[in-house]
C-alpha cells in the first residue's frame, strides 16, 4: 500500500505526465491465426497458470462468444475452452475478464457471467439493470464487483458497483464527462481508477467522489493493470502503445507499435505483458524488463 500512496502524492490533479524516452520491447510471441476471433480481454489464472482470452466473436451476433485459454508462453490449450451454446453456457458479446478465487467473472453485454475457474462452468449471472453496454471490470477481495458502462454514440456511460450478494448500485451516474468508460481498477487503498475515450484516468475514492485527474499522453484506454510496485500498466488505443505510470508519476511506453491494444493482461511471475487485438484477432506477449 505505501506505493499506492506514494503514486497519490505524485498523481495531483491536473498533471499531465511527460512521456519518457521510450525504449519499449518487441513482442516475444504474436499468436495469430488460430481460429481466434474478436479478441477483447486477457488474464492470468495464477493458480492454474494458464492465460484466459476472451473473444466476442462477430460483435453484435448473439451467442458466440467464446473463451480461449493458452499456457503462460502462448500455446494453445483449447480454443473454444468455454463456448456459447454448449453446456449450458450463454456467452453473446464477451468483454471484459476477471480472476479471484474460484471465480471467473467475464461482461457481456448487460449482464455479468459467472464461471467455475476449474471447469468453466457457467455459475451464476448478474444482470445490470439499465446498462447499455458493459464493458470492462474489477473484483476486489470482498467480491465487490466494479463495472464499467461505455454506453452507445447517443448514450453517456457509467459506472456500477455490484456487492458480493450481487446487489447492483450506480457508482456514478450517466454523464458525458464520464468519456465513455472502459477499464477500471481496485486500487490496494481502497480507491478505484478508471479511464475511457479521453485523455485521463480518474481516480475515485471507494465512495465515488473524484480525488485527481492524470492526462495521460494519449488517450482512449482500454485496460488498465495495477502493479505490486505501485505502478500502472495502461493501453492507449490512440497512441498505440502501453503505458507503465509509475508511484513516481513517470510514464514510459513500454511496448509501442500495437494497433488496437484491447484489455491488457500481466503475468507477475514472468513480468509478462499480455496484448489482445480484437481487429486482429491476436494476442501478444511482451517480456518487460
Amino acid at each position: 500500500m505505501r506505493p499506492i500512496a506514494h503514486l497519490a502524492l505524485a498523481l495531483t490533479a491536473g498533471l499531465t505526465i511527460q512521456p519518457l524516452a521510450a525504449q519499449p520491447v518487441p513482442p516475444s510471441r504474436v499468436i495469430v491465426n488460430i481460429g481466434l476471433q474478436g479478441t477483447e480481454a486477457a488474464r492470468l489464472d495464477e493458480t492454474a497458470d494458464v492465460i484466459l482470452v476472451t473473444n466476442f466473436g462477430e460483435f453484435g451476433t448473439r451467442n458466440d462468444g467464446f473463451i480461449s485459454r493458452f499456457s503462460p508462453d502462448g500455446d494453445l490449450i483449447a480454443l473454444k475452452w468455454i463456448e456459447s451454446g454448449k453446456n449450458g453456457v450463454t456467452l453473446d458479446d464477451p468483454l471484459g475478464i476477471f480472476i479471484k478465487g474460484e471465480t471467473i467473472y467475464i461482461v457481456d453485454n448487460t449482464s455479468i457471467r459467472l464461471f467455475d475457474r476449474e471447469t468453466g462452468a457457467p455459475r451464476r449471472e448478474i444482470p445490470v439493470p439499465g446498462a447499455v453496454q458493459l464493458n470492462d471490470l474489477s473484483v476486489d477481495d470482498k467480491g465487490e464487483i466494479l463495472v464499467t458502462d461505455s454506453g452507445g454514440d447517443d448514450t453517456p456511460g457509467a459506472l456500477y458497483r455490484i456487492s458480493a450478494k450481487g446487489e447492483v448500485s450506480v457508482l456514478a451516474a450517466r454523464n458525458p464527462a464520464l468519456e465513455r468508460p472502459n477499464c477500471i481498477a481496485h486500487l490496494p487503498d481502497g480507491s478505484i481508477v478508471h479511464g475511457g475515450r479521453g485523455v485521463n484516468l480518474v481516480f475515485r475514492s471507494a465512495d465515488g467522489a473524484i480525488l485527481r485527474e492524470v492526462t495521460l499522453p494519449d488517450g482512449r484506454t482500454d485496460g488498465i493493470i495495477p502493479l505490486a510496485d505501485g505502478s500502472l500498466l495502461v493501453a492507449s488505443q490512440e497512441g498505440k502503445n502501453v503505458y507503465r505510470l509509475s508511484p513516481s508519476g513517470k510514464a514510459e511506453v513500454v511496448a509501442q507499435d500495437i494497433p488496437v491494444p484491447a484489455a491488457i493482461g500481466y503475468d507477475a511471475k514472468r513480468r509478462r505483458l499480455l496484448v489482445p487485438q480484437y481487429v486482429s484477432s491476436s494476442l501478444s506477449l511482451y517480456d518487460l524488463p
